[in-house]
């Protein structure tokens, strides 16, 4: 390819409108210089506003936008599209498949017309045109759309065929407590996958974000939760019970989330306990991006206190756990 010249805003304009439509985040110029500098992002770190111009390889700023997608969190890695495609074909090869009818297949029935995606009547005529057996179709559709998610649109001209759900501001993140169109979670997935990447941000994002992050965490174990109002609830944020029917008696823990830099003190965790007590809950559980005293588990231990801390590496524990592209467990594991 040769290289496209060009004012650096255009080229800061051209990386947030790829990942805005590739990751749905939006990202400010700010953003986009954070992490360029945070994963040594060469190709973008140094853009700026203003008249100068930057000379870039088109293969670099597709390479640089993928680098950024890893960067929030969006993709597992900064493997380009085309090589998943590739090693589909030797994969499928080496099992005594051929990649090329397949390949050929879902042209064909791409170019017809007749369908708007690959759903299940098309995979059975990309079966028939073939002639591979459906498991050697499967994983071959799978490395295309795995393709299709990685493609650049200024290098493609892709056309979407999906719905736009639109994108969330990632300074959403940190300057107000965001609730996600999904009634269901507490935490939009985009927000936990950046997190999950950027763990050293988690004592910056909104306070109310680490409620709902918290809550969160607690809705994917099973238990039934219940996110408190954020002012005025009496120092008492997330009620968990063990499930929807024993909701009707005290909950099994209550949570205090302390979005702090400093450490949690003796003062908090004995304010804390007289909720707990109350409430007739069985414990408590300090949740913090910082630290708790050791004096605070120490009175904690000598009085018996039902009391557990989920200090700044638990909690950043959390949003890997809950991170899209964490990698599966082993069985076992």
């Amino acid at each position: 390819m040769g290289r496209i010249r060009a004012a650096q805003g255009y080229f800061l304009d051209l990386a947030s409108e790829e990942v805005a439509c590739s990751s749905g985040v939006l990202l400010t110029d700010r953003h986009i210089k954070t992490l360029s500098i945070r994963y040594h992002i060469h190709e973008l770190r140094h853009l700026e506003r203003g008249e100068r111009e930057s000379v870039i390889r088109p293969e670099d700023f597709e390479d640089a936008v993928l680098n950024i997608r890893q960067a929030i969190g969006n993709l597992p890695d900064t493997k380009m599209g085309q090589f998943f495609v590739l090693d589909a074909a030797i994969a499928l090869h080496n099992k005594g498949g051929d990649g090329i009818k397949i390949a050929e297949a879902y042209l064909a029935i791409s170019e017809s017309g007749k369908y708007s995606s690959v759903n299940e009547e098309a995979f059975e005529e990309i079966i028939a045109i073939s002639g591979q057996q459906p498991v050697h179709v499967l994983e071959f559709m799978d490395a295309v759309g795995e393709m299709q998610k990685r493609k650049m649109n200024f290098l493609y001209g892709r056309v979407r065929q999906k719905e736009w759900d639109g994108a969330v501001s990632l300074d959403g993140l940190f300057e107000g407590g965001h609730i996600p169109n999904d009634p269901e979670v507490y935490l939009d997935q985009r927000y936990i996958d950046y997190l999950a990447k950027n763990s050293e941000e988690m004592g910056k994002i909104h306070w109310r974000n680490f409620e709902r992050l918290t809550t969160e965490f607690f809705r994917r174990q099973g238990y039934e939760v219940d996110l408190g109002a954020g002012t005025k609830d009496g120092g008492v944020d997330v009620r968990i019970w063990t499930d929807r029917e024993s909701k009707e008696g005290p909950p099994l823990m209550l949570i205090q989330c302390k979005r702090y830099k400093d450490v949690v003190g003796i003062e908090t965790i004995k304010a804390f306990w007289a909720d707990v007590h109350f409430e007739g809950a069985e414990k408590g559980l300090i949740a913090t991006t910082s630290s708790v005293s050791r004096n605070s588990k120490k009175i904690c231990e000598v009085r018996k206190w039902p009391m557990t801390f989920a200090e700044a590496a638990e909690v950043q524990r959390w949003a890997r756990t809950m991170w899209r592209n964490a990698p599966p467990i082993p069985d076992g594991g």
